[in-house]
């Protein structure tokens, strides 16, 4: 565990953002930055974008052909001339200069009559990183015009966004399932006792689900094909084993269109390698924190938050194997950048107030 000192940082954040220099709550932003999507939220606004992480480029001058949705639809004509980027890779970012292009145009969207270059950002980042790593996010965010960047680890972000009571001495756990990683944090009266990643989600059985449709049926399918797959036969719920669904790809010894039948029985197997270690991920979490901590998480019990965290049966079977009690935040995908968010309204509140109260003096 890695301690960033974010409190401070997030001072810093927010005296920087005081209304007495000028900045509206509309020039300030979280913003959740997933390998699967990217989340802005603006402040009063909740979260106004909620698109793929992926940008198209155009193979001739980089120049952008699209970002998010747009870019995600030109992945299945894979046309010649544009190069599909992902830039968050293994639950960072891989490739600096396309996320900043990828995030300028997100915020473009959203700051459709303010210059980008009065832009705070408030950024989600996994817990653990490098200090490369990091610097990366805050690169990134600084090419895509902002200019303010302050990082907040994930799984704090995603504890508020799941409506934690930070006031409260008694520990609080929350594990956030993402596409390429797991974020897990301690919370007690709204400081961090513990926080760790494991590059390890979502993708990972995505992965093991083209694989197999590749060796064992022949059939090659999309990653869009495979994510519904986990999602609707991948549970933990006993009739999924029983139920199948129409699958539609490329046959790999015809070469021709094929549509076949996948049932639950052969792909519960294949999300069991990650389940495993997301599962031995949280019994570390529960053996490294103090034993006061542990023992509190008796009453309050273990929340998951991100788009895993809605895998059926999820809950329960984690329940089963640990003994606690765990539940899944009201809105586990958005959980993070609603807690940023939050975050940020509450801090321009208090700036507001400090601000208010400055002006008050100054005129005695």
């Amino acid at each position: 565990m890695r301690n960033w000192n974010w409190r401070e940082k997030l001072e810093r954040f927010r005296k920087s953002s005081l209304p007495i220099l000028g900045l509206s709550a509309n020039e300030r932003l979280a913003i959740d930055l997933g390998a699967a999507n990217t989340r802005i939220y603006m402040p009063g606004e909740s979260v106004v974008i909620n698109e793929p992480s992926v940008i198209a480029l155009e193979t001739m001058n980089g120049k952008v052909a699209a970002v998010g949705r747009q870019a995600k639809n030109l992945v299945r004509r894979q046309p010649r001339e544009i190069r599909i980027v992902h830039p968050i890779q293994n639950g960072v970012i891989a490739d600096c200069e396309a996320a900043s292009q990828m995030l300028s145009q997100f915020i473009s969207r959203v700051l459709t009559r303010h210059s980008l270059s009065g832009v705070s950002l408030l950024v989600c980042v996994p817990a653990d990183i490098t200090p490369l790593e990091q610097k990366a996010y805050e690169n990134a965010a600084s090419d895509a015009g902002a200019r303010k960047v302050t990082l907040i680890e994930e799984p704090y972000a995603a504890a508020i966004g799941a409506d934690f009571n930070l006031r409260d001495a008694c520990a609080q756990m929350i594990v956030d399932l993402g596409a390429a990683t797991t974020n897990i944090a301690v919370i007690s009266a709204g400081g961090l006792l513990y926080s760790s990643t494991r590059r390890v989600g979502g993708d990972e059985m995505d992965t093991a689900i083209l694989r197999y449709l590749q060796l064992d049926r022949t059939l090659e399918v999309s990653e869009e094909a495979a994510e519904e797959i986990k999602i609707k036969l991948g549970g933990f719920n006993g009739q999924l084993d029983k139920q199948s669904i129409a699958v539609r790809g490329r046959n790999l010894r015809t070469g021709l269109p094929e549509e076949i039948t996948v049932t639950g029985e052969e792909i519960h197997p294949l999300i069991q390698p990650a389940l495993r270690v997301i599962k031995q991920h949280v019994r570390t979490a529960l053996e490294e924190i103090p034993t006061g901590a542990s023992v509190d998480l008796l009453d309050s019990g273990i929340t998951l938050s991100g788009g895993l965290a809605q895998l059926p049966g999820l809950a329960e079977n984690l329940n089963q194997e640990l003994g606690l009690q765990v539940r899944v935040a009201s809105d586990p995908m958005l959980a993070a950048a609603l807690g940023a968010g939050r975050l940020l309204e509450r801090e321009s509140h208090v700036s507001t107030q400090e601000a208010m109260k400055e002006q008050e003096s100054a005129s005695w």
